[in-house]
């Protein structure tokens, strides 16, 4: 044989090298970005879980019912603690929509627990005069308040308890 003749066989080994190479690449690739996703997800979680924790501290826990009950009737330095409690939960709810969004398949029934929660905190009678005196500040970004507004309008996600 010459080696004309091996120069076909060496093009089609060439080009299912790259093939396989190429796929190889995609796979690497996919199992890097879901393990990425596992990563950011199981930090978002364990913040979540931070984050409610806080109210574990008798002290603390008291001072966010009182909070919620009647904001007005805190003293200013209690209501800085529980306005930033409550800042704290909206940035917490808007890194899970953030990774939630990215996400080819929405979790929705977490989402909807996080919604709910979150709407919670703003509706009570405290928690609504904490963000009508809070709103107008600016300290979150404009698509952060259109997402706030959005989900206070919306109401509570109603979720079928069984799964």
């Amino acid at each position: 044989m010459s080696l004309a003749e091996f120069a076909p066989v060496a093009h089609l080994l060439a080009a299912l090298g790259v093939m396989a190479s190429l796929f190889f690449l995609a796979w690497e690739t996919r199992r890097t970005r879901k393990q990425t996703e596992l990563t950011n997800w199981r930090e978002l979680l364990e913040t979540l879980v931070l984050y409610k924790g806080l109210t574990n501290d008798p002290e603390f826990a008291d001072l966010v019912e009182r909070g919620h009950a009647d904001y007005r009737a805190l003293s200013p330095a209690d209501q800085r603690r529980f306005g930033l409690y409550l800042e704290q939960g909206i940035h917490v709810y808007g890194n899970f929509v953030k990774h939630n969004d990215s996400l080819p398949t929405k979790l929705a029934g977490l989402e909807d627990a996080v919604t709910n929660y979150l709407i919670e905190m703003l509706t009570t009678p405290g928690g609504a005069v904490w963000w009508a005196q809070n709103r107008p500040l600016g300290r979150f970004m404009p698509s952060t308040y259109r997402m706030i507004d959005d989900c206070i309008a919306r109401g509570p996600q109603k979720t079928d308890p069984s799964g």
